[in-house]
């Protein structure tokens, strides 16, 4: 190889290498941000899985002496001796890492890191190399009968689509993109990646197809001129579906449609003229967009990056399309070379596709494919590389506030960034909430001291004491009942009027209030009547408390009435099973006893 052809081609390889940066830009760009890192993990290592079993294994297979068509027998591990052979490895090495990664965004979101790895590595070392064999050796089996792809429409991307579909099958769609008959659309998480992605994909296919060549004369202008016009027409493809189903133009569409109309010609641009090459690049668009609704639609296929639909069925019509406009074969007819083609199509698709199904259905059969559930739930990043992004923190700190209602902590401030502006405007909010709720709370518990507390005696009323005494037994609790009713409280109502009758009802709350200790309840029945809970079970203990009260009251002189005297009828539990209700009873028929006795007395029950 001439100095200035190597030149090209080593130059060709680092252009092919930018691919690995394009992809990751659009397939991080495509992905949710909760699996961004893990997706630009995995084309990063299968960069270096794919180079290195490439050079162990794949390289040998692809380019080694041919063994009956069908594989490559030497040139494994090759020691860089020879010079000219170095560039070419350096050259093809790009291109099987380009097929694995292609891969990669068929099963993004879902599948675990190391069973990439994996996949990767089969992929480098073994699928792409044998069909790389059969359509680019010398004496591969598809090369003999005619077969052409020049720079790998079918031999690298639908070969790497068709392994991505077999895969996307076997994994299963994500969670939640099929439900309820609703096929749900999970938004990019950086539509300006997607670009600047397929920015770096046109500029580095210049040597992805000029490259393939392999040497540099002046036909490379004119696979420059057609990889140009098929990338700017399958964009303009991209434009006007977009146009027709969505009235807008879509990042998503007009992207792949460039990529599309890049995939569909690579296979003929060293044959077509530049007429052709925007024909085939346009078209390339409405296959990838009728398969990919089709794959979606009707076989419930989840490939996040439309793997299929742009590299697959893509980079099939462009190898196709050689066999319907390229140069005719010396000896073939024009039918004669799109059946050649077809067949390279269709074994490109079986032997892909089968082996893809096997490597995939054994890691799933070992559980060693999909991340569980949880796991993609909570995010690639953070599940298969303990990753993540200081604003992707921040977020779930707020839906976790916004779920739990906890606002006692504050979400962490990252100094001197946007979305520690965020999180700090977020938390002060939180401090007007936590005030806001502590103002709540005092209204509360002033509101609920009104709804407890009888306003005229200032003590408990009825709902308060029936409150206190929810799920309680008064035999466990260790309390007995005493019942209170003024004695001829009527007839002081009607003499004197409600007004002095409530002077009375306060003041004689007042008195109790101070003999009663500090675990007995005191409350308001209703009317005149009231009730102590004495804490103690022992019925002389009781009687002591309730004849204290009757002799106080009894010689307590009132401000309006001078003196009154009361009734007292009280009960205690007898055993665990008695209720309340059943104890009130008693306390009450006692004080009928008291009153019925002459009033001014105590009884027991």
């Amino acid at each position: 190889m001439e100095s200035t052809n190597l030149l090209w081609v080593v130059i060709s390889a680092f252009l092919v290498f930018q691919m690995q940066l394009g992809f990751a830009l659009i397939e991080t760009g495509m992905v949710r941000v909760k699996n961004t890192i893990n997706v630009a993990m995995k084309n990063l290592i299968d960069t270096v899985f794919g180079l290195m079993f490439f050079w162990l294994i794949g390289y040998g297979l692809m380019f080694g002496s041919d063994f009956s068509g069908l594989i490559g027998t030497d040139r494994f591990m090759i020691d860089g001796s020879n010079l000219n052979e170095n560039g070419l490895f350096f050259f093809q090495a790009m291109f099987a890492t380009t097929a694995a990664t292609i891969i990669s965004g068929a099963v993004a979101e879902r599948i675990k890191f190391n069973a990439y790895i994996i996949v990767t590595i089969v992929v480098t070392a073994f699928i792409y190399p044998l069909f790389g064999h059969w359509a680019w050796s010398e004496n591969g089996w598809l090369k003999e009968l005619g077969f052409r792809d020049f720079a790998g429409s079918t031999v690298v991307h639908s070969v790497g689509a068709w392994i991505g579909l077999a895969g996307a099958i076997v994994l299963g769609p994500r969670l939640g993109k099929f439900k309820h008959a609703q096929i749900k659309y999970f938004a990019p998480s950086n539509h300006n990646f997607i670009v600047f992605g397929v920015f770096v994909l046109f500029f580095a296919w210049f040597g992805f197809n000029a490259g393939s060549l392999l040497r540099f004369d002046p036909r490379v202008t004119s696979i420059l001129l057609n990889t140009t016009l098929g990338a700017a027409f399958g964009g303009f493809g991209g434009w006007f579906i977009s146009l027709i189903y969505k009235e807008k133009v879509s990042v998503e569409i007009f992207a792949f449609g460039v990529i599309a109309g890049l995939v569909g010609v690579t296979a003929g641009c060293d044959q077509f003229d530049a007429k052709t090459s925007a024909f085939v690049g346009f078209v390339s668009v409405f296959v990838m967009h009728f398969f990919d609704l089709i794959l979606l639609k009707k076989f419930k296929v989840d490939d996040p990056l439309s793997v299929v639909g742009v590299h697959g069925f893509a980079g099939a019509w462009g190898t196709l399309a050689v066999g319907i406009f390229a140069t005719l074969p010396k000896d073939m007819s024009r039918l004669e070379f799109v059946t050649v083609q077809l067949i390279g199509i269709a074994s490109a698709f079986g032997f892909a596709f089968a082996l893809g199904l096997m490597l995939f259905g054994i890691l799933a059969k070992y559980n060693f494919l999909r991340v569980q559930k949880r796991h993609e739930v909570i995010g690639l990043n953070v599940s298969e590389h303990n990753a993540k992004l200081p604003w992707v923190d921040t977020i779930e700190s707020i839906i976790k506030i916004m779920k739990t209602g906890d606002i006692k902590h504050k979400i962490h401030e990252e100094r001197g960034t946007e979305i520690g502006l965020v999180a700090k405007f977020f938390n002060y909010l939180l401090e007007i909430m936590r005030q806001k709720q502590i103002d709540l709370q005092n209204s509360n518990i002033q509101l609920r001291s009104k709804a407890e507390i009888d306003p005229l005696t200032q003590t408990f009323n009825r709902r308060a004491l029936l409150e206190r005494l929810k799920n309680k037994n008064l035999f466990h609790a260790n309390y007995s009942v005493i019942m209170i009713d003024i004695d001829n409280f009527k007839h002081v109502n009607d003499t004197h009027g409600h007004g002095v009758g409530d002077m009375v009802l306060k003041e004689l709350a007042q008195i109790v209030k101070t003999l009663i200790r500090d675990k007995d309840v005191f409350a308001r029945w209703g009317g005149e009547e009231f009730v102590i809970l004495a804490n103690t079970k022992e019925i002389v203990e009781v009687e002591k408390i309730a004849e204290k009260v009757r002799q106080k009251v009894e010689s307590a002189s009132f401000s309006t009435v001078g003196t009154i005297t009361a009734s007292f009828g009280i009960s205690n539990p007898k055993n665990p099973t008695e209720s309340f209700e059943t104890i009130l009873e008693h306390a009450d028929k006692a004080l009928y006893q008291a009153k019925k006795s002459g009033k001014n007395r105590v009884h027991s029950w």
